[in-house]
């Protein structure tokens, strides 16, 4: 949630190790609109976005990243002791509102209430489980590993929270590259996917909500196809 030192640490790490930069967006459209017609570059996209964009944009995922030895999450729906209907409560999550939304019509019967969903960003997934705890909203979008991040940090809210609703399995953010970028982007690619071998480069990772990195696998090849664009 704070691009400017996010960019700073990873240029930083990157131009130290050859002509690279690192560039955060924070505008879905306009970060596709930069990236459209680009074939010397990498994108660091989630799941959900390389679905949607993939095709028109002919790209090939490279790398998966990992947070405490898993690769891949699931959404979860909560909501605090005083939840009682989505349509008439405010819900709190961290991404986008169309991806909110998408997600929210995957767990849910009854689809109306994902396009109806009074929804509230916030910065981060814990962000939102807070704003349950204390009643800036009554329903959360967030992670399992958030929830139980909840349950170390505050286990005073983290009690009075209940989980509603769970995603299907989804990748963590990918590294993906433009079929046409493939064979020369090896060199940056060595040098993202060795970022979590040093402590430098961990810390720059954290600052993404990763730890590791591992190649794009079958199994991350079957995860990824249960999507399809728009979920």
């Amino acid at each position: 949630n704070n691009f400017k030192s996010l960019k700073i640490e990873f240029d930083k790490y990157l131009s130290s190790r050859g002509p690279y930069e690192f560039q955060p967006f924070s505008d879905i459209k306009i970060f596709e609109t930069h990236v459209r017609d680009k074939i010397k570059c990498l994108l660091l996209i989630s799941s959900w976005h390389y679905n949607n964009i993939y095709r028109d944009y002919s790209l090939k995922p490279v790398l998966v990243g990992g947070r405490d030895g898993k690769f891949w999450q699931k959404r979860i729906l909560v909501g605090g002791n005083n939840a009682r209907s989505l349509k008439k409560g405010r819900l709190a999550s961290a991404s986008s509102i169309q991806h909110t939304k998408n997600v929210l019509r995957e767990m849910l019967k009854e689809k109306e209430k994902a396009e109806t969903a009074n929804i509230l960003t916030v910065p981060k997934d814990i962000d939102a489980l807070m704003s349950v705890g204390f009643g800036m909203s009554q329903f959360a979008l967030t992670t399992g590993n958030t929830l139980k991040k909840l349950k170390a940090l505050n286990p005073y809210l983290y009690k009075d929270i209940k989980v509603l609703a769970e995603s299907k399995k989804s990748l963590l953010l990918i590294l993906a590259v433009p079929e046409n970028f493939v064979k020369d982007s090896g060199k940056l690619i060595k040098i993202i996917q060795s970022m979590s071998k040093d402590p430098d480069g961990k810390d720059k990772l954290r600052m993404l909500g990763l730890d590791d990195w591992r190649k794009f696998d079958l199994s991350d090849v079957l995860i990824l196809e249960k999507g399809s664009p728009g979920q």
